[in-house]
């Protein structure tokens, strides 16, 4: 989905590439032979430890430099270091006797003045909390099942040991799931029981025990039992490449179930493992990504859940920049490709310095512009790719060449003046400043608007929907939103809830969703929530907190109250748009709206979700889809504690694009006979040209004379109709409307990220068309029969109409950015 700065950046370097300089064939010069074969590495460690960090590389150095960022901060801090010798390898001993030194660590290698950086390393304080669960856990199923016992497992860093017990009494060689589920298999009566676990850290040396216990019960009178999920599966995982995972999934009943996986839209890798614990993935690639449908079932009856497997990477450079020469005062242009899941940060550093927009430079992605090139710019420069999984660096030499002048008739070189007078670098962002030294866009275009508080509604058992809204936005647009949540413990110290850390959901959401899907929660624990807006120059603002939201163990009751809705009919009404209709079979059930979920039928990606208010919406229109594309749709009630099972899925095909092509015009060709066409083309020729151009000359003449006379006469008329109102250029006379007329002189205005929507004048249908530059999955509200809602979850206020025939009366409502 391409972002609004990504677009603003192709449009910027669009705007340098005709004056940029970039490196030409004979301005390359011979490629850095220098490395690091040792970068510092990250640590985990507690207060009052010394740490050593290190670094090594394959030449000796003149000398070393070790810098620090601060945890949250953006800053590198150059750091006093009494070993300050050459050679191959640098130590740095930081003694954390406080939690600011935590963050990330690099050294500098230096050869002269050129400095070369090493990767970060992170320094965390390592840590483990108790168990924070309240409730024990029931599970009573027949023998020869598989049973999962879990281990809720709290926060640790780094990860903790699980250690299982039955009966107080521990659990040697245990089948372990993913570090904190064990399996019983084919459990038998001698398993019932009490179980509990214990968490150890390592480098702390604590121990903590559960709180709770599950107790087991197995049962020897044996009934049928319909197919069952004894543990609610998560519904997510995110896997480094190149590691293992087990998608768990665990079923019961009697007689004891079948177990089938399904990956949508496509087959199983080649090294999955299928068993009664799960489906086993081994050495896990980009290209397993998707949906992976576990189905337990007997010849009566099935269940089904649906698990996503996303897998991330660490960064890496796969093109670093090229070893160039520029001249001094002169333009530069440098860019290196890059890879990683999530999409990587590129950070920019001449010398182990690292470079912040400025008048005369500016990182646009992976690109480096500099307008004006200067000595200090000589030396290695770097482009260093990190997301939260590491980082990778590539890097090479840069020459600059000085200018030269004549003084005396003689030929001499530019006098060297160090760092010429360093300009102000505004915060992030990078803007530019007029001759005056004033900001462009002025004191509201610095305005963060930040978003409004959140609602939370619970989704099942370890997810809720976290929804909310922005308020007009006259400020900075915004570039992406990230959901924050936090766990609140019900204990009190001087009157005061005692909370953890503020967690951060991973995904970057696009700056026009208005929902999100958290998961991985507890059941049975309180958590607040809150929204961070992500603007173009880098900063942040967050939203107030939500309220205290209790995230309820499902008993069953609060989920079926909740009506599942009936998908009666979907239609596809163009290329870009399906209606919806669905029917709410309980009306006196207490339900706060409805949630859309929509995808392409042949991708395994998210379901895009959309928000509709009101217990009495029933229809909806999802537009901007791709056109001749089958798309699968499915609706769920919802209320602030539950949420209903789905309805049925159904599809719909959106309409193939018509494009109509212009008649070309074909001008019959001239018939000269073969003897004549040698003779006569050249002088006809000239003649034709001559007479045509004078016709033309004759034709313009008539025609200014023409529009001066009609612009005249147009002046005199507007001078008559004063005091009538004026739309738009048009005189509004009796009945007739005016025409929408929506000039701007800003090529980047369809970017704005308001979402203001025009009233219709009495007489006029809502005519309201919005331009996505986001892959076409935005939807926008309206008034109209259709309701339209935000592909990925805008909350969506919908009318109920009594007549369904009003749904295609009229033309379709459009949506306009204004």
């Amino acid at each position: 989905m391409t972002s609004i700065s990504s677009l603003c950046g192709v449009i910027v370097i669009l705007l340098y590439s005709p004056i940029a300089y970039t490196c030409a064939e004979d301005d390359k010069i011979q490629e850095l032979s220098m490395s690091f074969t040792r970068h510092p590495q990250p640590l985990a460690a507690p207060l009052n430890d010394d740490v050593n960090f290190e670094c090594s590389l394959n030449i000796p150095a003149e000398r070393f430099a070790w810098h620090h960022r601060p945890v949250g901060s953006n800053k590198w801090i150059p750091l006093a270091n009494l070993n300050n010798a050459g050679g191959k390898t640098s130590r740095h001993v930081v003694t954390f006797d406080n939690e600011s030194k935590a963050g990330d660590y690099r050294c500098i290698a230096f050869f002269g003045i050129s400095g070369l950086a090493s990767d970060p390393a992170k320094l965390t304080l390592a840590m483990i909390h108790k168990f924070s669960d309240k409730a024990d856990v029931f599970l009573e199923v027949a023998e020869g099942n598989t049973v999962p016992i879990t281990c809720p497992v709290p926060y640790s860093e780094p990860e903790a040991i699980v250690q299982f017990y039955k009966s107080k009494v521990p659990i040697e060689n245990t089948d372990l799931v993913n570090g904190k589920t064990m399996v019983i298999r084919n459990v038998r009566s001698a398993d019932s029981g009490s179980y509990h676990c214990s968490v150890y850290n390592y480098i702390t040396q604590e121990t903590f025990t559960s709180n709770y216990k599950t107790i087991l019960t197995v049962h020897t009178n044996l009934t049928f039992t319909f197919p069952y999920l004894t543990k609610q599966p998560q519904t997510e995982y995110t896997v480094l490449r190149g590691k293992n995972v087990t998608l768990e999934c665990f079923g019961a009943g009697y007689p004891v179930p079948r177990v089938t996986w399904i990956r949508l839209g496509g087959s199983l890798p080649s090294k999955s493992i299928r068993s009664s614990i799960g489906l086993t993935l081994v050495h896990v690639q980009p290209a397993d990504r998707g949906e992976y449908d576990c189905v337990w079932g007997t010849d009566n009856r099935q269940i089904k859940s649906a698990i996503i497997l996303r897998v991330v990477e660490p960064p890496r450079v796969t093109k670093q920049p090229s070893a160039c020469k520029f001249h001094e005062g002169g333009k530069l242009q440098l860019s290196c490709d890059v890879m990683g899941e999530p999409q990587p940060i590129i950070e920019w550093l001449i010398n182990g310095e690292s470079l912040m927009p400025s008048r005369t430079q500016d990182m646009i992605g992976s690109t480096l512009l500099i307008s004006e090139v200067e000595k200090k710019h000589a030396g290695i420069v770097q482009c260093v790719a990190s997301n939260e999984y590491g980082s990778h660096s590539g890097y090479n030499l840069l020459q600059v060449q000085p200018k030269e002048h004549v003084v005396g008739g003689k030929v001499e070189s530019k006098p060297d003046y160090g760092t010429v007078s360093r300009h102000k670098h505004t915060r992030g962002g990078g803007r530019r400043r007029n001759k005056e030294g004033k900001k462009k866009g002025g004191a509201a275009a610095l305005l963060l608007v930040p978003p409004n508080q959140p609602n939370v509604t619970r989704l099942s058992d370890i997810s809720v929907m976290v929804r909310w809204s922005v308020p007009e936005n006259k400020g900075l647009p915004i570039q992406f939103f990230k959901v924050q949540y936090r766990e609140i413990n019900s204990k009190l110290v001087n009157g005061k809830s005692l909370g953890n850390k503020w967690m951060t959901a991973n995904s970057e959401i696009p700056n026009h969703v208005r929902s999100f899907e958290v998961t991985d929660l507890q059941p049975n624990h309180t958590y607040k929530f809150r929204i961070a807006a992500v603007y173009s120059n880098n900063d942040n603002k967050l939203s107030p907190n939500s309220g205290r939201f209790h995230l309820n163990r499902d008993t069953g009751i609060e989920s079926n109250k909740m009506p599942i809705p009936l998908l009666t009919n979907t239609e596809a009404l163009g290329p870009h748009q399906v209606l919806l209709i669905w029917q709410n079979p309980d009306k006196s059930a207490e339900i706060d709206g409805f949630y859309i979920y929509h995808r392409a039928s042949t991708t395994a990606g998210d379901y895009l979700k959309t928000t509709v208010e009101g217990k009495d919406a029933f229809n909806m229109t999802i537009s901007h889809l791709q056109p001749d594309t089958t798309y699968e749709f499915k609706v769920q009630s919802f209320s602030v504690d539950a949420a209903s099972e789905f309805s049925q899925i159904l599809r719909e095909k959106t309409k193939k694009l018509i494009v109509e092509h212009p008649v070309q015009q074909v001008a019959a060709e001239n018939k000269l006979r073969p003897s004549e066409s040698n003779k006569n083309v050249s002088i006809h020729a000239i003649i034709g040209g001559v007479f045509g151009a004078s016709i033309i000359l004759i034709a313009l003449a008539f025609a200014a004379r023409f529009l001066y006379k009609r612009a005249k006469y147009k002046q005199n008329q507007e001078s008559q109709s004063e005091g009538k109102p004026i739309t738009n250029g048009r005189v509004m006379n009796g009945g007739v409307t005016d025409s929408k007329i929506n000039i701007t002189s800003n090529p980047l205005a369809g970017l704005d990220a308001s979402e203001d929507i025009m009233q219709p004048k009495s007489g006029q249908q809502s005519s309201m068309e919005m331009t996505s530059f986001l892959n076409g999955q935005n939807n926008n509200g309206s008034n109209n029969g259709h309701n339209n809602g935000d592909a990925a979850g805008s909350d969506v206020n919908v009318t109920s109409h009594s007549e369904s025939s009003s749904l295609r009366q009229g033309p379709l409502p459009i949506e306009q950015r204004l």
